[in-house]
């Protein structure tokens, strides 16, 4: 079977990896990038990119932009789907349908009473909905549900107001009816164990940390934690960037150490640009699509994909690679416990794990580096 092609030639792997190495050696600025939510295919990724002094990105990132900006700039109180459930007694859930992308992590959280704490324990749950629509899968929740109507463009303004009634500090009535700030904000106030669940990609920066900022106003009297959610793998690989690189996603390694920027290093913005002059992309099945795809996008591309015929994509360098928690084992983000788990693979197979592929990669390019160095000196 066919794994390695070079301008659609099929090639042998060493040979295709000694060819991207070439190819990124002789780049000015090369992005990698694509669907790194694996963690062994994003640590890989972030040592290919700083070896060859290029910028490391997600494909997926842009939804979680405003949460990551937000949670860099001011840091959130965060609790655990597993805690929520047995612990908050009063929830307020921002926007239209935080569970729409997780109806399971829904199913975890609400189908139990709270049964930790003083404040919860014994008790019925109860749940506020801070948006436009009515209770939805609540409906089906445990414990009391009552909606406060605010538009999805008001949330950010909702929770301000909020932070200034509790607070004691003046304010308008904005989206909420004559009294009902008040009376939500003393409701926070007074429960034994506060959670916030929010989908940060309804959400702006600012909203973020107002968000942020309201569940610290409440720890100053009670508990208070919040709970993000954001739908795809793109948060997951930001916050494993920080453990693997000390920044999170968009980061630069151009000038030897990391530098972070979500603006300059957005990597569609690279490519758009015409800055970025190559391109490490790992797709899996449809993530292929979009705007970065290999053969919209004109840049030289080495494609990781699991495509049956990545050569057929545009590519210059194309190798195939298995799916991760499918053809080999993963670790990824997972919602449900708001950490990482590993994912046995589904079936053995003999498709390659994409970070195999970028390891060899940057294992070359930095022998050919260091050679380098040695010549010059």
């Amino acid at each position: 079977m066919t794994t390695a092609w070079i301008e659609g030639r099929p090639v042998s792997t060493g040979e295709a990896i000694r060819e991207a190495v070439t190819l990124l050696s002789e780049c000015r600025l090369p992005l990698v990038t694509g669907a790194l939510d694996d963690m062994s295919a994003l640590r890989e990724a972030a040592r290919l990119a700083g070896l060859a002094r290029g910028v490391l990105d997600h494909q997926g990132l842009a939804p979680a932009v405003p949460l990551i900006e937000a949670l860099r700039d001011n840091g959130i109180i965060r609790i655990a789907p597993a805690e929520l459930r047995r612990r908050a007694d009063r929830v307020l859930v921002i926007g239209r349908d935080a569970f729409a992308a997780e109806p399971a992590l829904f199913e975890q959280i609400f189908s139990v009473d709270p049964d930790l704490g003083a404040g919860a324990k014994g008790g019925l749950r109860e749940i506020v909905l801070l948006g436009p629509d009515g209770p939805g899968r609540f409906a089906a929740a445990r414990g009391s549900v009552r909606t406060v109507p605010c538009g999805i463009g008001d949330l950010g303004d909702a929770v301000g107001i909020l932070r200034a009634a509790l607070a004691g500090r003046p304010f308008g009535n904005g989206p909420f009816e004559e009294g009902a700030a008040r009376a939500l904000a003393g409701w926070l106030q007074h429960a034994g164990f506060a959670a916030i669940v929010f989908d940060a990609g309804e959400l702006d920066a600012i909203a973020i940390e107002m968000v942020a900022g309201l569940v610290s106003d409440l720890n100053a009297g009670t508990r208070a934690s919040a709970l993000p959610l954001l739908s795809g793998g793109a948060l997951g690989a930001a916050e494993g960037a920080l453990w693997t690189t000390g920044f999170p996603l968009r980061t630069a390694f151009g000038r030897g150490g990391p530098a972070h920027d979500m603006v300059l290093n957005d990597g569609a913005r690279l490519v758009s640009a015409g800055e970025a002059d190559c391109r490490v992309l790992v797709t899996h099945g449809e993530a292929a699509g979009g705007d970065q795809a290999p053969d919209r996008s004109g840049v030289p591309t080495i494609l990781l994909s699991s495509a049956e015929t990545p050569n057929g994509a545009g590519a210059r360098i194309a190798f195939h690679v298995g799916r991760p928690g499918i053809d080999h084992a993963s670790v990824v983000h997972e919602p449900r416990f708001g950490s990482f788990v590993t994912r046995q693979a589904e079936h053995s197979g003999m498709a390659v794990n994409a970070a195999d592929i970028l390891s060899a990669i940057a294992d070359l390019l930095g022998e050919r580096s260091s050679s380098n160095d040695e010549a010059r000196a």
